[in-house]
């Protein structure tokens, strides 16, 4: 039985990030992929994990501050507003 596996565009039109969000995860060992040459192929398995472990280990903060979609979708007023200038200032002080 073949395993799914995916291309890193696919990976990035699924994820709503780049290509090259994608690429970099997988150059910093966040995202497990196999190579071929010098193409990589990303598994079902792998991309399944990815997301628990991104779910497991980031707070709050840093998953709003990595999901586009959801900033895409928040009300720019209220609360998002503060919340989004704190994860500003978090990053600028690291």
């Amino acid at each position: 039985m073949s395993e799914l596996v995916y291309t890193p565009k696919e990976v990035a039109k699924m994820l709503k990030v780049s290509e090259r969000t994608v690429r970099r995860w997988v150059l910093e060992g966040d995202l497990a992929a196999m190579r071929y040459g010098r193409q990589v192929r990303i598994s079902a398995e792998a991309l399944q994990q990815f997301g628990k472990n991104a779910r497991n280990t980031a707070t709050d903060h840093e998953w709003l501050a990595k999901c586009r979609s959801v900033r895409v979708m928040m009300p720019k007023t209220g609360d998002s507003v503060e919340l989004l200038k704190q994860i500003r200032v978090e990053r600028a002080n690291r």
